[in-house]
């Protein structure tokens, strides 16, 4: 039901009705609302600073220890870039929480100006937050595939195929941010506006119901908000999105079988162009956990959008529900074992697909040293042998 079915149900009960607006509930819940989208930002940016910082040592120590290639310390850069770009946002754009006992339309104005702002943020994340990322990693993997190719062939399919792992979760991040503009961004924005104008004209019977029905719909708890959100929405979606055991065993059994495929064409087949073995474990791992796991997040995604429609559709709340706020949970809500063991699981094989790019890189140099260590111990053979023996060295080299 949108706002003209309220507005028109309020028309027809108002003479039956008596009802008296209470402005100083409406400022309060108003007020709430403001400062818990306050605290969701805030955690997302404090979290998105923290992580950054924190990466910097831990890139180099795995730079140093694993002699990777001068590329893989253009993260860094990019790391430093996106916590100093938040850093100045919020010193630009400060969000303090706002004074109790100011007037319902200065939390309005305020919480405006604040969601107008994320949504800029989130539709131009590809400009300030992804793209320095992408940069560094794809500069990393065309340094790894230049190094460990043998040809422009080699070349092209081992780039490619980093840039389509970097596509998809970089398209992945970036869909879901935008899917947050869209469903939760905007709604908000558009629900303040109008609350907005009914508040800058005069209140009567008429706009009554419209400032009660806008101000429930701002308090509702919001889902999320781009790259992260809060942290109740953020146990309630992987408890949606890995609601059982049988879910988790759907992920859980195609990365056990990959991660053996790997382990075999490791130990067994020992080609040794595909890399080390615990490359080829994390590899066959990771990939069709990707495919099983997106899958199940997208399917989990359209049911929600199903049962988002089917509730509207069949929701017909009553006069008195219009003006009902959504009551705030203070409890904390955990990830429950199912979805915990999949998140610890997308946690390792992230953390391990770093290693295994180490791996792959060394198994690279110790092929060039050995070629190198070859070419050397032939060119001392030739140079220790007789004159008379040149021309049978020089015939055995060619």
């Amino acid at each position: 039901m949108n706002l003209d079915d309220y507005r028109q149900a309020w028309k027809a009960d108002e003479a039956q009705m008596n009802v008296t607006m209470n402005t100083d509930l409406l400022t309060e819940e108003v007020h709430r609302s403001h400062d818990r989208f306050q605290s969701m930002i805030y955690w997302r940016d404090f979290r998105e600073v923290g992580v950054s910082l924190v990466m910097i040592p831990i890139w180099l120590v795995m730079g140093s220890m694993l002699s990777l290639p001068w590329t893989w310390y253009l993260s860094i850069p990019a790391m430093i870039w996106v916590a100093g770009f938040i850093f100045v946002d919020r010193s630009r754009h400060p969000q303090r929480p706002s004074q109790p006992g100011e007037p319902l339309l200065f939390y309005a104005k305020e919480s405006l100006e604040q969601t107008e702002h994320q949504i800029w943020l989130l539709r131009n994340v590809f400009w300030w937050y992804l793209l320095p990322f992408c940069i560094s990693i794809m500069a990393f993997f065309l340094n790894v595939a230049w190094d460990s190719s043998g040809g422009f062939f080699s070349f092209c399919v081992i780039a490619g195929i980093g840039a389509i792992f970097l596509y998809v979760v970089y398209s992945a991040v970036y869909r879901l941010n935008q899917t947050a503009v869209t469903e939760q961004l905007e709604p908000r924005r558009d629900d303040l506006q109008r609350l907005i104008e009914n508040l800058e004209r005069e209140t009567d019977d008429e706009n009554a119901g419209d400032i009660m029905e806008l101000v429930a719909a701002i308090s509702k708890p919001a889902n999320g908000c781009g790259m992260s959100s809060g942290w109740q929405s953020w146990a309630e979606n992987w408890n949606q999105l890995v609601p059982s055991w049988w879910t988790a065993i759907v992920i859980i059994l195609p990365t056990l079988a990959g991660a053996l495929a790997g382990l075999y064409s490791g130990t067994q087949l020992q080609i040794r162009e595909m890399g080390p073995t615990l490359f080829q474990v994390i590899v066959g791992a990771v990939i069709p956990f990707e495919v099983v796991f997106f899958s199940i997040c997208w399917r989990s995604y359209k049911q929600q959008k199903e049962e988002m429609v089917t509730q509207g559709e069949e929701a017909a709340p009553k006069q008195e529900d219009a003006v009902e706020v959504a009551p705030s949970s203070d409890g904390i809500q955990l990830p429950k074992a199912p979805a915990l063991v999949i998140l610890f699981l997308v946690i390792f094989l992230g953390v391990m697909a770093f290693v295994a790019i180490g791996a792959f890189v060394l198994h690279v140099k110790e092929d060039l040293n050995v070629q190198n260590t070859q070419v050397i111990e032939r060119f001392d053979d030739f140079t220790a042998l007789p004159e008379n023996g040149t021309h049978t060295a020089i015939r055995f080299m060619v």
